[in-house]
């Protein structure tokens, strides 16, 4: 558990210094008691930013590899101290979590399910998996007579893949599934609210941290520059959605994917989660540049912790996909959203015309390509 209590976590970051066109160390420190920050030249030994409560910077976003914003100074955290480290990241372990092949409109809940459990998600894609992953995956029910027909029914639809963190994860991810059998499973459990049967129970979890680091790398990892399991990208007929950092952090990421997957007009045919660098974050809103004055503040904010890209398709081909989704998701300004459209996602789940929940493709003829940006180009990267 996290000490609200400890007196700072310190972090250690670089910020680029265009005066010397070169990158500054610096180290960040952050005192959860008040919600204040400090950043301090360790060369130089003074305060670049004295001490001062900063509201917008949540605990939640002081992750290694992210990016924060303090008074326009931006931080890319490198690591953290030992003693931070051992706070926030008491007990801490990855576990790999799969949702087999169940409808779509499922997901969102299984999501919402997952993060209110307390699990931090920072891997996720969709995809399909051969019978040597799954005989790889169920290899502790090697001798059961019911292997084949599970090997059959998760090779022949599409999972979504998970790389769960949480304190001793292994176990507490196996807990809160339930046992395999729905109907015997715990009140509460993932399995007792949503299972169907033994075979289709919802989920799998690995028994032991080496089966779960083992399936990690089959389900995230390359072979030969290529990765095991391909993205499900299309890059045709489709748009594009980005579930915004903040969407991660307030928890409602399963709530978005339920939105759009309970739509009778789409369906998402390809999810994968991204850690943005604001050079490339720039490039990909490049196109606002010098027209929106929220420009460089969307770069920021794309940078500041995981975003999630969807390939969004429509039901019906004829219709135009990137046109109909921006009514699903409503004006830029999340305010304008709930006047007029207030179902929308952005109604609902934006807080201000930054943190406005998603982005989602303006002009008809970028939909593939903003989809290739991620799935493609930032897939490479």
């Amino acid at each position: 558990m996290v000490n609200d209590y400890f007196d700072k976590y310190t972090f250690l970051c670089e910020m680029f210094d265009e005066e010397t066109d070169d990158m500054r160390e610096l180290v960040l420190n952050f005192y959860p008691f008040d919600n204040s920050v400090q950043i301090v030249d360790p060369k130089k030994g003074v305060n670049l930013v004295k001490r001062v409560q900063l509201p917008p910077l949540k605990q939640e976003m002081l992750q290694v590899g992210n990016i924060v914003n303090v008074f326009s100074k931006l931080l890319y955290i490198k690591d953290c101290a030992p003693a931070t480290r051992k706070i926030l990241c008491q007990n801490d372990q990855s576990t790999f979590a799969m949702i087999k092949p169940v409808p779509p409109s499922a997901h969102g809940k299984i999501i919402t399910f997952i993060m209110k459990k307390g699990f931090r998600i920072v891997r996720m894609k969709n995809g399909k998996i051969d019978k040597d992953f799954a005989m790889d995956l169920y290899q502790n029910v090697a001798s059961s007579n019911m292997l084949p027909i599970i090997i059959n029914y998760v090779t022949t639809g599409e999972v979504i893949g998970l790389e769960l963190v949480a304190p001793n994860a292994v176990k507490k991810w196996r807990d809160v599934l339930g046992t395999t059998d729905p109907e015997t499973a715990a009140p509460g459990t993932l399995r007792r609210l949503y299972g169907e049967n033994k075979l289709k129970n919802v989920a799998h979890g690995c028994v032991t941290l080496e089966e779960a680091s083992r399936m990690l790398d089959k389900f995230f990892g390359y072979e030969n520059g290529l990765r095991r399991i391909p993205f499900r990208a299309t890059l045709k007929n489709c748009t594009c959605c980005i579930i915004k950092p903040h969407v991660m952090i307030d928890g409602n990421v399963g709530a978005i994917l339920e939105q759009i997957a309970t739509s009778s007009n789409f369906y998402i045919s390809a999810i994968a989660m991204f850690s943005v660098k604001i050079s490339n974050a720039k490039e990909f809103y490049e196109v606002y540049k010098g027209v929106l004055p929220e420009y460089e503040n969307m770069c920021i904010h794309l940078t500041e912790g995981k975003c999630i890209a969807l390939e969004v398709k429509c039901n019906n081909p004829s219709v135009n996909c990137v046109c109909e989704f921006r009514k699903l998701c409503g004006p830029r300004d999340p305010d304008l959203s709930r006047q007029l459209y207030p179902d929308s996602i952005r109604a609902l789940y934006g807080k201000n015309i930054i943190h406005n929940a998603v982005h989602c493709t303006d002009l008809q003829e970028d939909g593939e390509l903003e989809v290739e940006y991620f799935f493609k180009l930032l897939a490479n990267d």
